[in-house]
């Protein structure tokens, strides 16, 4: 069993190493904020490096936590939008984590830009331009700006701009209306330009704005008289066109009444007109009715008659041809009668017949006889008259 002097010697030994351990430990953490160094690189943010030997590194370093070596050094710059003016205002605002205000742009006091219009008045333009910094080209501002980038970048760039715009017109044109919307469209469009000089330095321009422009009071009173006198002006055209719209439409009015009354009378005609040809229409086809009845009764009186004179024809042909059967059958008759007269016995029997009528005829004849007239004369007379009568004398 060790002894309490050799128990005590290895406690010692212990504490020691353990206080070498905790040296050492500390030395190193001393040594590692004296070697190292812890940089964080915000969403909002992009950084350039630059170290002891190398000088700035050529890429930009954008949102992160570093560690950097003794001999590496960070800058950050921030990337999201600000403001740079040129005016005469102080902007400020209330910042609710340190509980004072602080400036919401950037600019200098009573800075109003003066430029010379085309006609030689002043023009103190306030103007309010937002822009960031690329993150692309940081390293190119870092070289070469570096601190103040909105006086040593945006101011000369910005006032060349305005200036070259602003002092082409006259200070009325500039002053308002559509002559001030153009003045800031136009500055904006070459601030704007993918090719402009602040974009290729590193400096995005996303808006630019003409706040005002003041004028010197008389000027602006002058100004004041024109516009009034074109409002006047214009109020006076504006009552000449009224009148003149008035009388357009009072003689549009007239025109629509004039060409209603005569669309009425055209209608009015062509009714008339219709009425007249359906009336001689009606009057052509009554006429073409009756002439047609009396066609047709015509027509009916002479099929009427054609009928009668057709019966009557067929009927006396009827007739005619019942008496020339009758004539034909009596002819025929008598022709056989006479036929058979012609035979011996029958014309023996006929000069009988024809004696006999005419003995008949002279029966009661009464007087005397002709002187040298016997009864045998008679009677040869007589026989020669029956002979005459009958046929050839016989010899």
């Amino acid at each position: 069993m060790p002894s309490y002097e050799e128990m005590n010697a290895e406690a010692k030994r212990k504490i020691v190493k353990l206080v070498i351990l905790a040296g050492l430990a500390l030395a190193l953490i001393i040594g590692g904020f004296i070697l190292f160094d812890v940089e964080t690189v915000t969403g909002h943010e992009v950084a350039v490096m630059e170290t002891w030997s190398d000088g700035v590194k050529p890429e930009p370093y954008f949102a992160k936590t570093y560690f950097l070596f003794i001999n590496e050094k960070m800058y950050k710059y921030d990337t999201s939008t600000q403001v740079f003016v040129m005016n005469d205002l102080v902007s400020t605002r209330e910042d609710p984590k340190k509980g004072h205000t602080k400036d919401v742009t950037k600019g200098r006091e009573k800075d109003a830009y003066l430029v010379q219009s085309a006609e030689g008045q002043d023009m103190h333009i306030s103007l309010n331009v937002q822009w960031r910094i690329d993150p692309t080209k940081v390293v190119n501002i870092h070289k070469t700006v570096r601190y103040d980038i909105e006086e040593k970048l945006l101011r000369p760039v910005i006032m060349r701009v305005v200036k070259d715009a602003a002092t082409k017109r006259t200070a009325i044109e500039a002053y308002s209306g559509q002559g001030l919307v153009q003045l800031q469209m136009d500055i904006q469009k070459i601030l704007m330009d993918e090719k402009n000089e602040l974009k290729d330095r590193g400096a995005i321009v996303d808006n630019f704005v003409i706040e005002g422009i003041r004028l010197d009071p008389k000027y602006i009173s002058e100004i004041t008289e024109k516009q009034v006198a074109i409002q006047r002006k214009l109020k006076a055209d504006e009552q000449t066109k009224a009148a003149e719209a008035e009388a357009l439409r009072a003689k549009a009015e007239a025109q629509a009444d004039l060409q209603k009354q005569v669309v009425a009378a055209e209608r009015d005609k062509q009714v008339g007109i219709l009425g007249a040809e359906k009336s001689a229409k009606q009057a052509v086809l009554a006429a073409e009715a009756d002439k047609s009845k009396v066609v047709l009764q015509a027509e009916a009186e002479k099929e009427k008659l054609i009928l009668t004179a057709t019966g009557t024809r067929d009927a006396e042909l009827l007739r005619a041809q019942g008496i020339l059967a009758v004539g034909k059958s009596t002819a025929e008759a008598q022709k056989l009668q006479y036929t058979a007269y012609e035979t011996p016995g029958a014309k023996l029997y006929v000069t009988t017949e024809v004696a006999k009528s005419l003995a008949t005829a002279h029966q009661n004849v009464k007087g005397y006889l002709p002187e040298k007239m016997t009864i045998f004369t008679l009677g040869e007379n007589f026989m020669n008259a029956v002979t005459k009568v009958t046929g050839p004398e016989s010899k």
